[in-house]
């Protein structure tokens, strides 16, 4: 009888466990978006000076218009670099506080680059290699766009960082 006991104190313990688990794990803001920004940014040797925006600008909400409409309420936290030479370099990192607010966010990220493609046909054929090359990835509540020549350097360094 003790036995039984023991393994359903057991049993039950573990449920709990799992249950505080994985209560979180849609989140996993685990860092920053400026954090995620920095590392991808470090990862991808050849950008030039890109201006950041992040949610203490006045202006964050209009700068992140160019890549979603979410509502800012579902903001948790964003870090936004962008080039202001006309070149198509961009890295956005915005951390959300669900995940099907993430998952439109991805989606307007996606979007984003065949926006960007389109418009860089016409404005300045030489930045298409950096669009191809771009990706829109979303790991539990945390979104990132990178546009660039080593977009899969930053990918591999937002995988890794999202893994820890």
């Amino acid at each position: 009888m003790i036995k039984k006991i023991i393994s359903l104190i057991i049993v039950t313990l573990t449920v709990f466990a799992l249950a505080a688990c994985s209560s979180g794990s849609g989140d996993n803001a685990k860092y920053k978006a400026k954090e995620v920004t920095d590392k991808v940014r470090a990862a991808m040797t050849d950008l030039g000076e890109l201006k950041e925006t992040d949610m203490s600008s006045d202006t964050w909400t209009n700068i992140m218009a160019y890549v979603t409409d979410i509502p800012q309420d579902k903001v948790k936290d964003l870090d936004y670099l962008y080039m202001t030479d006309g070149s198509a370099e961009e890295i956005c990192v915005i951390i959300l506080s669900d995940e099907d607010s993430a998952k439109k966010v991805e989606s307007d990220m996606k979007n984003r680059i065949n926006v960007r493609k389109s418009h860089f046909e016409t404005y300045d054929p030489a930045e298409i290699s950096k669009v191809e090359a771009a990706c829109a990835l979303r790991s539990g509540n945390t979104c990132i766009l990178i546009i660039g020549n080593q977009a899969q350097n930053g990918k591999f360094e937002f995988n890794k960082m999202m893994s820890e």
